[in-house]
């Protein structure tokens, strides 16, 4: 057990998959209390519908104030910060009693949820080489993997103890699962007095040797953010997340349409989030063997847009075309979410990494307003959801063609390949970056 926990692989991936396994969960779990809310509030499907999407825009506010924190501060206290805050006022929805409260209460969690990822990127970025950096972003497979079990578990509490308290239920684990991440994770391996110091010394001298490489700050932060290439794939992250949002909110209503109960419609929508968490690896994988970025962002993308746009012309009376290709295009877009991160916070110095996903990550999310809006509208207008996927199959394709105009940067070898011998990786080392 002591060898695990000195292994920084387990110590610090694992901590951070389960502390935003987490958040993923207290920021989702609102969809299964829905009845009973509607039924004990008195609320409207749209009042409804409008106070769970003030979510979106409290996580829009902080982003760059605390995506800056972030790289300039502290990333493992600003998550604790940001860990404290969502547990409690997750488990306050708990009380509330009116639409106004309910959009209160929504507009703070997006807050204190809304710098998480960037904040769990710069550590990533602290404690892993560039060629480990896809696998230890594998981090986010958070996301997905709440996704597939954590309407089960919220499913079980309601049925157990009610809305009120499964939001309690659901926030006690995030507020100690906090203390976990204080004992367990640094800023970087520097500070730690668990690593063994020769690997400490190796890791250390190698990103030493990658930060000489990286973009010079050269004016201020703020500035610097907004470079060609974050703007670039925050586009990119916008097109991309309107069509999986959109997809996402309206699979179960798509399915049900098709004939199949709510109950096995909600088995058979948590397929394409299992189906990600392997196809992440897998390409996570490859692109830290191969030491390439771009290509592993550019062709999961279009092929997810080709995979979307077969389920809009194939799926149509047909359950196993539908899912098959539903869960290609959710698995593949998945599947680069590592890279993607990477892209991003490459393209910039490392004390500008921070707000500058901030900025990646407020523009994209301006897509889970767009997506189910659209794919609502389009059901509306052309009384089926085929419209709806094929615009968002072109959206991806389109993704991933404006994806080619980001450069790459090749780095010189580092002074120290430690991990050479344990990973059979190429020595070359690309850095994705603006020119």
């Amino acid at each position: 057990m002591s060898s695990l926990l000195r292994n920084r692989w387990i110590r610090i991936q694992l901590v951070a998959t389960i502390l935003y396994i987490c958040a993923q969960i207290d920021k989702s779990n609102i969809a299964v209390a829905f009845p009973g809310m509607r039924a004990d509030l008195g609320l409207t499907a749209t009042e409804l519908g409008f106070a769970v999407g003030m979510f979106a825009w409290g996580y829009l506010a902080l982003q760059i104030p605390v995506g800056r924190l972030t790289s300039a501060w502290s990333a493992k206290r600003t998550i604790i910060l940001l860990g404290v805050c969502w547990s409690i006022v997750s488990a306050t929805t708990a009380l509330v009693q009116t639409e106004t409260q309910l959009i209160v209460n929504r507009l703070m969690l997006g807050m204190s949820e809304g710098g998480i990822l960037p904040a769990i990127v710069v550590v990533m970025r602290g404690w892993f080489t560039q060629r480990e950096r896809a696998r230890a972003n594998l981090a986010l497979l958070g996301t997905p993997i709440a996704a597939a079990i954590g309407n089960a578990v919220c499913g079980l509490a309601v049925s157990y103890v009610g809305w009120r308290l499964m939001f309690v239920v659901t926030a006690i684990p995030s507020l100690l699962w906090c203390a976990v991440w204080w004992w367990a994770v640094e800023d970087d391996p520097r500070q730690s007095a668990w690593l063994d110091p020769a690997t400490k010394l190796a890791l250390v001298t190698e990103l030493d040797a990658e930060a000489q490489r990286a973009p010079v700050l050269q004016q201020h932060w703020f500035r610097s953010m907004w470079n060609p290439t974050v703007i670039i794939l925050s586009i990119y992250n916008l097109l991309g997340l309107t069509a999986f949002w959109g997809l996402t909110f309206w699979l179960p209503t798509l399915l049900v349409e098709g004939g199949r109960t709510i109950g096995l419609a909600g088995v058979l929508a948590s397929i394409p989030y299992v189906v990600s968490v392997g196809m992440a690896f897998l390409i996570s994988a490859s692109s830290d063997r191969m030491q390439e970025r771009r290509w592993h962002l550019i062709v999961p993308t279009v092929l997810a847009g080709l995979f979307m746009c077969g389920a809009a012309l194939f799926g149509e009376g047909h359950l196993l075309v539908l899912l098959f290709c539903l869960t290609m295009t959710t698995g593949l877009w998945f599947g680069r979410i590592t890279i993607y991160w990477i892209m991003v916070a490459d393209a910039v110095p490392r004390s500008v990494a921070g707000p500058s996903m901030a900025v990646a990550n407020g523009i994209g999310n301006f897509g889970g307003f767009l997506g189910p809006l659209m794919f609502g509208w389009l059901r509306t207008t052309s009384g089926g959801f085929h419209g709806a996927m094929l615009i968002g199959g072109l959206l991806y394709v389109g993704a991933g063609l404006l994806a080619v105009l980001v450069q790459e940067q090749k780095n010189g070898r580092g002074a120290n390949r430690m991990a050479d011998h344990e990973a059979g990786i190429p020595k070359v080392v690309l850095a994705v970056g603006g020119q």
